[in-house]
This record gives C-alpha cells, sequence and structure tokens, in this order.
C-alpha cells in the first residue's frame, strides 16, 4: 500500500485491503483495540522471527504504515473519507455491533423510519450464540415487539444480517435480559425434546403409534401465552379500544408465527396441536375481552390475507 487510500484485493473473500483490513480490524475500533492488533501483528510478522524472509519484512512494513495512519486522530479521519462509508463483512461481529449495524442497512433500504426500525432500535442483543441472535426489548417498549416478527419484516432483517456477518444468522426475541436466562430455555426446550424422543422409542419398542412432538410444542405455546400476558401489562393507555386492537393484531401476529413454526418442525400431533392453538386464542380472547371465536376469525383473515 504505497499511499494512503490506496486498495489491492485480497484473497478469498475478494474484499478491498484497507489499513483497517491489515489490522484485522473493523472501521468502529477504538484506540485501545488499535493497540492491542498492532503489537499482536507486530510480534508475529517481526523481521527478527523470520531473518531474510522478504514478504515477511514487507508485511512488518505495511502492519507499521497502517498503525501509523489509524493511531493518528487527524490522518485517520481523512483516511476514512477515502473509504466506501461501510465495509461488510464485519470481521469481529459482536452482538450488539452486528445488530447495530443490521439496524442501519434496514433504515438505509427502507428509506424511511417507521415501526420496523423503532422496534429493531428498541431492541437489545443479549448473546450470539453460534448462528443466533438472542434479544429482548425492554419495558414499555415490548408493544413494538411484534413488528420484528412479520413475514416480510422478519425477511428483511435476516438479509441484512447476513449482509453484516458474511453469514447467514437466524434471530430470535425472548422475555428474559441475560444470558442464564436464554440458557435456561434453551435447557427446558432440550428437555422437552429429550422427553418427547424417549417417549417416540419406548412407544416404537412396545409397537405403539409414536406420539408426535406435544413435548416439546407446549414450550413455545407456554412462553407464547405468557408473553401475551407480560405485552398487554406493558400496553400503554390499554383502556382504549384502539389500543386493544393494535394490541390485538399483533399479537395474532405471534400467534401465527408460533403455529408455523411448530408445524414446520414437523411430527406433530395435529389434535395436540389443535388444543393448544385453541388455548392460546381463549387466552387471548379474555386479555382483550372478546368472544373467542371473533379472535379466531380475525386470525383466519390475517393468514387469508397474508399480513403475518
Amino acid at each position: 500500500m504505497s499511499q494512503e487510500g490506496t486498495q489491492k484485493q485480497e484473497s478469498p473473500a475478494q474484499r478491498p485491503t484497507t489499513y483497517y483490513d491489515v489490522l484485522d480490524l473493523d472501521r468502529d475500533a477504538t484506540p485501545e483495540e488499535l493497540k492491542a492488533a498492532y503489537y499482536a501483528l507486530a510480534r508475529q510478522y517481526h523481521p527478527d522471527v523470520k531473518p531474510g524472509d522478504t514478504e515477511n519484512a514487507q508485511r512488518f512494513a505495511l502492519i507499521n504504515e497502517a498503525y501509523r495512519v489509524l493511531s493518528d486522530q487527524q490522518r485517520r479521519y481523512q483516511y476514512d473519507r477515502t473509504l466506501p462509508k461501510k465495509t461488510y463483512p464485519l470481521r469481529h461481529p459482536a452482538p450488539g455491533k452486528v445488530w447495530r449495524e443490521a439496524t442501519d442497512v434496514v433504515l438505509i433500504r427502507s428509506d424511511r423510519f417507521g415501526p420496523l426500525n423503532q422496534a429493531m432500535q428498541a431492541s437489545v442483543p443479549i448473546t450470539l450464540d453460534g448462528d443466533m441472535l438472542v434479544l429482548t426489548i425492554p419495558g414499555s417498549e415490548r408493544h413494538l415487539s411484534g413488528h420484528l416478527e412479520t413475514a416480510a419484516n422478519r425477511n428483511s432483517i435476516l438479509n441484512a444480517l447476513e449482509l453484516v456477518a458474511g453469514r447467514r444468522i437466524q434471530f430470535r426475541l425472548i422475555d428474559g435480559s441475560t444470558v442464564d436466562e436464554w440458557e435456561t430455555l434453551k435447557a427446558a426446550e432440550s428437555k422437552a425434546r429429550a422427553s418427547s424422543a424417549a417417549a417416540a422409542e419406548t412407544a416404537q419398542q412396545s409397537g405403539a403409534a409414536a406420539p408426535a412432538r406435544s413435548a416439546v410444542a407446549e414450550v413455545p405455546w407456554d412462553e407464547l401465552v405468557q408473553r401475551m400476558h407480560r405485552q398487554y401489562q406493558q400496553l400503554p393507555k390499554r383502556q382504549y379500544p384502539q389500543s386493544k386492537a393494535r394490541y390485538l393484531r399483533e399479537a395474532l401476529g405471534w400467534l401465527i408465527r408460533t403455529d408455523e413454526e411448530i408445524r414446520f418442525a414437523g411430527d406433530v400431533n395435529e389434535d395436540a396441536h389443535e388444543r393448544a392453538l385453541a388455548r392460546a386464542i381463549e387466552r387471548l380472547a379474555s386479555i382483550v375481552e372478546l368472544p373467542p371465536v371473533l379472535v379466531a376469525v380475525e386470525l383466519e383473515s390475517m393468514r387469508r390475507s397474508g399480513e403475518v
């Protein structure tokens, strides 16, 4: 890199090589991260490590050049102006950084600030567990969560996450706010799956019909019902019918998504599943003080219209 702003192609990703790439940093790296990266690379590529190695010496010179520019606030500012505003995928996709960048991508692509952007900005990343980004929405803003879960919005978020992280990442919104609560939820779901598998194996050995995944299905249904109650309690101005109407449509979106996720998983006991769905509809109806059949009618209307 003979001058500031000069770029060349890097294999295998074929992304432009910048001073940030040389030091294996993202564009928002702090001075502390910059210094740590420089010293680690300098020790690795110092000419004393491989005396007479021309390529190694050139790499060491480039590392020094990158550090001289980026460690100087004014020179870094001028250099950043020569680069594209954003560079993806992130080299170090921490949960908060991934979600923040994905939110920016969605906002830019939608070209307007709406409920989806409000919901994304209100969401707080808890952890990135493999390819699952776990989120929560705190306090009085929980009513925005439904905007993350419609089919169109979810697809937009997933595409933004893939762009930012460089791989396909799913996301999940939970009612907890800590890694421990996420681990507890995972453990409960794992236990339910193990119980269901054991029951199926026992039934198979005895020659009886294998039970479907009713034990697994209970977990998301129970979680959904708890969520409906919590979010209604935090609903602003819930004494007004228009607030209840908005909440009802959001809650129906959650219900439809839970129904689809369980069916997509396969091996569903239809009778048990329909009973669980009916119980959720009845619980939602009691929350909004409507007859269950009217809630079921609205549910089917939303399915047919493809709103979710």
